[in-house]
């Protein structure tokens, strides 16, 4: 080869090498974060935002009553601003931190003070949950109770994004940012609802939420701080170091389990809600944009229920039958959905002129009217109906009256001929015997008690015969009762002639 070739290559090779120098330097000086970051300022800014106490805690307080209210009325703009003023991410970049400079002191501290919001923040929740006067279930609470790993992404680089702005020597205003992307309070109220109403699940998906965010927050700063090289208060023991690393990966790992099943669930749901849009816009007749609406539900037999309102003309049967097995081969060439697809599909097409919602709306609005008039109805039924029962119980009373007047009156001829003469045959020591109605009245009720009085005189007065004339009596009173079919009042006279 020519010295001259030589010499081109050596020198092409010695600039190539520079190029590569230089570039390296520009890399490191704009990728560096070493360069401004105040170490000092940092771990005193975070250590003294930990502790929760005077103004920390209040502020807390009132954090947690604007996020519950934002999402009581489904208001993500009260939620945001609930998100920005929380101080619940200090305690947990304080854990991040003393782990990351081994302060096991701090590290005391910023656990203990993040236990002490978590359940100031579900107290204040549970209380408000349970005064609020909406209490449902609202789309921003739903929206965080199924986390995915996406959530843990979010959080974890938010974390990261969160230390690093604050570790600089020249602050910048990605705090509030971070504040909003970790979305730390929100779930923890969500878990305050489920509590409150006892929806354990809500409870178990909105703080498993908040419990992954603070870990992979904790998380960051603890690799931002090892990176960045933060004085140690204690030397560490590289066994113990080795054998925590080694566990926190493995704690890590099955934390992060529940949220990678969300994550298929949640694809496996989109996707099964653009394959039937599709299948719809594909094959029946409406636009999806102009009111054609679905709902759908799988039964325990994995059945899919479609139900479509629609605007078009009239489908066949047969017709119907088809796109059924058309939705079936949809699923089963879908990769997501090939696994899950529905052993058959029942689809069920509703013509309507109107979308469903109007349709819904229009019957709860005349739901509505129907059931006020109802209620005026049922109103003045029932005071029709207490008068109409005042009037029959005063018109039973008096028929009672008029009734016992009335039994009274047609008793009235006692056959006193028949009786005498009977009589005297029973009880020949009868010296006389009169029986008669009478009316009797202690003043204290409006129709006088009708009875029949029987006055008689035996034949003997002596001493001697009380006994007899006691007995004969009585049998006399049963006579002339089963005679007259009423009481009788007895009166013995025992007048002397």
């Amino acid at each position: 080869m020519p010295q001259r070739n030589q010499r081109f290559i050596k020198l092409f090779l010695l600039g190539l090498r520079e190029f590569f120098a230089y570039n390296r330097l520009v890399f490191h000086r704009i990728m560096n974060l070493a360069a401004d970051t105040d170490y000092i300022g940092t771990i005193k800014g975070i250590k003294d935002g930990v502790v929760l106490e005077g103004s920390n805690l209040w502020i807390l307080i009132c954090s947690t009553i604007i996020a519950c209210i934002g999402l009581d009325t489904n208001s993500p703009a009260v939620i945001i601003g609930a998100m920005l003023i929380s101080p619940l991410m200090s305690p947990i970049l304080g854990i991040g931190l003393s782990m990351g400079i081994n302060d096991r002191e701090y590290l005391i501290k910023s656990g203990r003070n993040f236990m002490v919001a978590i359940g100031l923040s579900l107290l204040v929740a549970v209380i408000y949950f349970k005064v609020s006067p909406f209490g449902e279930l609202t789309d921003e609470m739903k929206a965080r109770t199924a986390p995915t790993i996406l959530d843990a992404f979010v959080a974890f680089f938010g974390g990261l994004a969160g230390i690093i702005a604050g570790s600089r020597t020249d602050k910048t205003n990605a705090i509030p940012g971070v504040a909003i992307a970790t979305a730390l309070m929100p779930p923890l109220c969500t878990a305050g609802y489920g509590i409150a109403t006892l929806q354990f699940n809500v409870f178990g998906g909105a703080f498993y939420l908040f419990f992954i965010n603070a870990v992979l927050i904790s998380l960051s700063t603890y690799a931002i701080v090892r990176m960045l090289h933060f004085p140690h208060v204690e030397t560490p023991d590289e066994e113990k170091s080795v054998r925590s690393k080694r566990w926190g990966i493995v704690i890590l790992v099955l934390l992060l389990i529940p949220s990678i099943v969300y994550l298929f669930a949640s694809v496996k749901r989109i996707t099964e809600r653009k394959l039937i849009e599709n299948f719809i816009s594909s094959y029946i007749h409406g636009d999806l944009n102009k009111g054609v609406q679905w709902s759908e539900k799988r039964d325990t037999l994995n059945v899919l229920n479609l139900k479509v309102y629609y605007f078009g003309t009239y489908i066949t049967e047969d017709s119907v039958r088809q796109l059924e097995s058309n939705l079936i081969e949809e699923y089963d060439e879908s990769i997501v959905l090939a696994m899950t697809a529905p052993k058959k599909a029942v689809l069920e097409l509703i013509p309507t002129d109107s979308p469903p919602d109007q349709e819904q709306a229009q019957m709860k609005q005349q739901l509505v009217i129907f059931n006020s008039k109802m209620t005026i109805l049922q109103q003045r039924f029932d005071a029709e109906l207490k008068k109409s029962n005042l009037a029959l119980v005063n018109q039973l009373s008096a028929n009672d009256s008029l009734q016992k007047s009335l039994v009274f009156l047609q008793n009235d001829s006692i056959p006193f001929h028949e009786i005498s003469k009977t009589a005297k045959v029973i009880f020949p020591e009868l010296k006389s015997l009169s029986v008669g109605k009478i009316s009797t009245s202690d003043f204290s009720e409006k129709q006088p008690k009708q009875t029949v009085l029987a006055t008689f005189r035996w034949d003997y007065n002596q001493p001697q015969y009380i006994k007899e004339r006691k007995r004969n009596r009585k049998r006399l009173q049963r006579f002339l009762e089963a005679k007259t079919k009423v009481k009788v009042r007895m009166v013995e006279d025992q007048s002397v002639d």
